[in-house]
């Protein structure tokens, strides 16, 4: 499996930098960093990773002032940038992210934020960032990625963890894979999230094989994963079959 997803991600990187979700596409920030998250995965496997080339640097340093990156965006283009062996100095992410803080409380900006504090300035002390969203809003969650965006924010085990378990275990689906919520399809996407919230909380799935079932059923031909099974494979769904397994292995294997 891992040879032929190493040759799937290969197929779609540019000669010009960075990494397209197909071979015909243009390269995006997103894809580029879904496929180095990949590559960095399975260079821990023994596979080949992609090396700090400059057409990739390139990439990554033009689309840093190609225009005005929300938080995500920021966030994936740094990591990138950090995984190809770039320097990526601090103070301007302190600078943004203090500005993005002051002009929303969308939830996924802020979570952003946070990643980016905590994983690429590496800030040891991120008390001045006021993380927590307005008390209307606070704890108030109506998917599977909320709910994580939400336990990564608070950096603790909220009081009522263990009900969120119950509802985290609960998305699991009849196919072993985990939907949105209780009750919707499974896709792969909300595998990662309710796996990594439920290894956050302390707890585990309650069929860890038949998720990885779905998992490697959501294999395709061409190497790389899709959403659900028969779908296209796209290299986002590809860094979270990946990073199923990983917790599946690692966390959950018992």
């Amino acid at each position: 499996m891992c040879q032929e997803l190493h040759e799937y991600i290969q197929k779609r990187k540019k000669a010009t930098g960075g990494f397209s979700a197909t071979p015909r596409l243009p390269a995006t920030i997103q894809d580029t960093y879904h496929a180095l998250r990949t590559l960095s995965h399975l260079a821990k496997q023994g596979e080949m990773t992609t090396s700090s080339d400059g057409p990739l640097l390139g990439y990554l340093t033009n689309t840093g002032h190609a225009e005005r990156h929300n938080a995500k965006t920021t966030f994936q283009r740094l990591a990138c940038c950090r995984m190809v062996g770039a320097d990526v100095p601090r103070q301007p992410i302190l600078d943004f992210v203090r500005r993005r803080l002051a002009e929303t409380n969308v939830l996924d900006e802020r979570y952003y934020c946070c990643r980016l504090i905590r994983e690429i300035a590496d800030l040891e002390d991120d008390s001045e960032f006021n993380w927590r969203l307005p008390p209307a809003v606070d704890w108030s969650f109506r998917t599977a990625s909320e709910l994580w965006m939400l336990l990564f924010l608070a950096n603790r085990k909220p009081e009522q963890h263990h009900a969120l378990t119950v509802w985290l275990q609960g998305c699991q689906t009849g196919d072993g894979g985990f939907g949105f919520l209780p009750g919707t399809t499974a896709f792969l996407e909300n595998c990662y999230d309710c796996l990594r919230a439920l290894h956050w909380l302390g707890s585990s799935p309650r069929y860890p094989q038949a998720c990885r079932d779905f998992v490697l059923a959501c294999s395709t031909n061409n190497g790389g994963f899709a959403r659900c099974h028969g779908a296209v494979a796209f290299l986002s769904s590809s860094w979270q079959a990946v990073a199923t397994l990983e917790l599946l292995a690692n966390d959950f294997s018992g």
